[in-house]
Formats: structure tokens, C-alpha cells, sequence
């Protein structure tokens, strides 16, 4: 009988490909990405784990056991997700691409529904959202272990 699934952090590696995921989605718009959750969702489901959701509310996700917030002493990495308390979520990205403002480090889904012109995937700075700092999140890979 196989044990529950657990999950562990992401590697270094595993993040890098939730960034190349997320970044795929550059230009998607707002509601056609399922807003920015639906963003998160769909670029971790890509990369690292099939079993992610599919979509939900922000405050769903800061209990999620797929995300484990990280303690103020660690630092964050390309790929770990940026929680703007219950209403807002995206990625980190301490190196965005060339072209884009240096001071941009947060990859997200920006928009309000309904409204034209919503910009979509695109970077961002992080205090943009919020006048407080996001929280990072970093994301967990479930796996199953077998019995011994």
C-alpha cells in the first residue's frame, strides 16, 4: 500500500523550468489565462506537477500543501510565487529578460475583469499591486513514496 503523498521543495532546477513555463505565457491575456491564479496554476502544472490545480482563489493557495511559504531569512529564487496577501499572485524573477525594467522582477497576469486593454502576462514591480511587499512563496513537488 503506497503512503499518502507528501511533498518536498522545488529544486533549483525544478523553479528555473516554472519560470521558463510562466514566461511562455508572455502577452496571454487577463481572462483568457484565468486571471492570475490561473496563470500560476497553468505554468506549475506545466513544468513540475501535473496534480497542481487548475484554478482558485489566492487565499485558497496560501494553505495550499503545493506552496510552502518562505521564512524571512531565506531568499527567494527564480520561479517561487509572489502572494500579495488574499488578492493577487505572479512570479519572481530576480533576472528579467533584457528589454525589461530591471526594477520588474514580478511576472504576472495583470488586469480587472471585463475592462479592455488589460495588459495580460508582463512584468511588473513588484510594489505595483500593493504598497506592501509580496510574499514568497516557494513551490512544492508532490511525490509518493512507497511502502516499505
Amino acid at each position: 500500500m503506497a503512503d499518502p503523498a507528501t511533498y518536498r521543495d522545488a529544486t533549483e532546477d525544478e523553479s528555473a523550468k516554472v519560470l521558463t513555463a510562466a514566461k511562455a505565457y508572455i502577452g496571454t491575456g487577463y481572462e483568457a489565462i484565468g486571471y492570475c491564479s490561473g496563470f500560476v496554476c497553468k505554468a506549475i502544472r506545466d513544468s513540475v506537477n501535473s496534480t497542481f490545480p487548475t484554478n482558485g482563489t489566492v487565499s485558497y493557495f496560501s494553505t495550499y500543501p503545493g506552496l510552502r511559504k518562505l521564512k524571512d531569512d531565506e531568499d527567494g529564487r527564480g520561479g517561487d510565487v509572489l502572494m500579495w496577501g488574499a488578492t493577487h499572485m505572479g512570479f519572481y524573477d530576480p533576472s528579467p529578460p533584457k528589454g525589461v525594467n530591471q526594477t520588474y522582477t514580478a511576472l504576472t497576469a495583470m488586469g480587472i475583469p471585463g475592462r479592455p486593454n488589460n495588459p495580460g502576462v508582463a512584468y511588473g514591480s513588484p510594489d505595483w499591486f500593493n504598497p506592501h511587499p509580496p510574499g514568497l512563496w516557494r513551490v512544492q513537488v508532490q511525490s509518493v513514496q512507497g511502502s516499505q
